[in-house]
């Protein structure tokens, strides 16, 4: 007997989910969307769709991607396509001009007025907060060494990957490959070029283009090798750790202790939601305050956010029933706000226009190379380290190759490993620092 087809999107079945998704289509497509004036130093005055509008737009768009990619076979459990297809969908219907430019520019007031910081705060402090005390401090301790060997695999697949298309060593590794493991596209775009322009005393800052399409590709790649090598390791054993990233006796003792005294992932209680949004919030604007401070500007504001959060959890400054709220907002992030938030960074980061531009088979062969080099090389010494190989391999090898803190949470969802934005955050800050300071340190030797 076929299994019947489970149409739902934005929760609802489909013949009440239609008829909205016509009003909304109707709204944009009829001339009757709701804009706003927007004044900007950079681009002057413009017109951009209201919150109302682009958000009822990314909740249909995205949410019927979401649930393709959710269904069609393959595509579903081998291609990342729940986050894929938002990602991909969102962005080519901007691409080919299906999305109007009050809209586009709305969806670009909506993410750069914060919406995805909001959902990062709230998923970053819960991810931490309902992590095991024990299982956090073991896994913190065996991180930064995964990284590293993520970073002297991925450079070493870089410089096989020039050999074997015949870029040459120093273009695969330092035009191609260092620009998609350089902290997102933050780094892709402004680090990179203002360090090749200080150490070769010519200005490099055209190249940022070109390195934000090799970052936006890898990326891609990234989202779907985290759907593929999570299918494939869930069948072997000693490789998955279905969402925990520790691999101890301990830890497992921790984990069943915890679901014996399991909190609920919810409530009902709506003002208890509202206090984890609020506390969440609060921690991640302290952290931008210490990440401000003189002395303390070394760490990124984000990356004090999760100090802040694992200080929280191993003290007890926060008692379990109110960490207990910052969970309940975590988890309405990722199941009311995700496929939204995904089409937004489609639309808004993701440019089809570039990837065409810049692209080449070469290229793509080392940015795979450097890609799947960064995951094996954290999956090994994860393993080593005393962390689950495949958990390891997402967060310290596959969120060191993406666009930044949307890319993180693009692998994670393809990954089914949302709880670990805290460790993926670390290592697109500080694995992005750190391999910064590895190409600051190999540049002089190639040129």
């Amino acid at each position: 007997m076929e299994k019947k087809l489970n149409f739902k999107v934005c929760g609802l079945p489909a013949k009440y989910f239609i008829p909205f998704f016509i009003i909304v289509m109707a709204t944009v497509y009829l001339g009757f969307m709701p804009v706003v004036k927007i004044y900007s130093n950079d681009a002057g005055k413009y017109m951009a769709t209201s919150f109302i509008m682009t958000i009822a737009y990314l909740m249909a768009v995205g949410g019927l991607f979401f649930w393709l990619g959710n269904t069609i076979p393959i595509v579903n459990n081998y291609l990342g396509g729940a986050c894929l297809l938002p990602l991909i969908g969102a962005s080519f219907l901007n691409y080919v001009g299906l999305v109007p430019q009050e809209l586009v520019n709305g969806v670009k007031v909506l993410m750069g007025g914060g919406f995805q910081d909001a959902y990062i705060a709230m998923l970053l402090v819960g991810s931490i907060l309902v992590m095991d005390r024990k299982v956090l401090l073991g896994a913190t301790a065996r991180y930064m060494p995964t990284i590293l060997g993520s970073q002297v695999f991925a450079l070493g697949f870089c410089m096989l990957a020039g050999l074997v298309t015949g870029y040459g060593i120093p273009e695969a590794l330092f035009d191609i490959g260092a620009p998609c493991m350089s902290g997102g596209s933050g780094g892709a775009m402004t680090t990179l070029p203002a360090l090749y322009s200080s150490l070769s005393g010519t200005d490099m800052t055209p190249m940022a283009g070109k390195f934000l399409c090799y970052a936006s590709i890898a990326n891609v790649l990234a989202v779907v090798l985290a759907a593929i090598v999570g299918s494939v390791t869930a069948k072997m054993k000693g490789l998955n750790g279905n969402g925990e990233i520790l691999c101890s006796k301990k830890a497992q003792e921790s984990k069943t202790e915890e679901k014996e005294q399991k909190r609920l992932g919810t409530s009902a209680d709506y003002v208890a939601l509202g206090s984890g949004i609020f506390m969440s919030f609060c921690l991640y604007l302290l952290g931008n305050i210490l990440g401000s401070l003189p002395g303390f500007g070394v760490i990124p504001g984000l990356a004090w956010t999760i100090i802040l959060g694992i200080i929280i959890k191993f003290t007890g400054l926060l008692p379990d029933q109110f960490a207990d709220n910052c969970v309940y907002s975590m988890n309405f992030a990722l199941r009311a706000l995700l496929p939204m938030l995904i089409a937004g960074i489609g639309i808004n980061s993701l440019k089809f226009s570039t990837l065409a531009e810049y692209f080449s088979p070469g290229a793509f062969v080392v940015i795979f190379l450097a890609v799947f080099g960064a995951m094996l090389g954290a999956m090994i010494f994860g393993k080593l380290s005393g962390l689950w190989a495949y958990e390891a391999g997402v967060t310290a090898g596959l969120c060191c190759c993406n666009i930044g803190g949307s890319g993180d949470l693009a692998v994670l969802s393809a990954a089914n490993r949302m709880n670990l934005l805290a460790f993926a955050s670390i290592s697109t800050r500080i694995g992005g620092a750190l391999m910064v300071i590895w190409i600051g340190l190999l540049y002089p030797l190639f040129h």
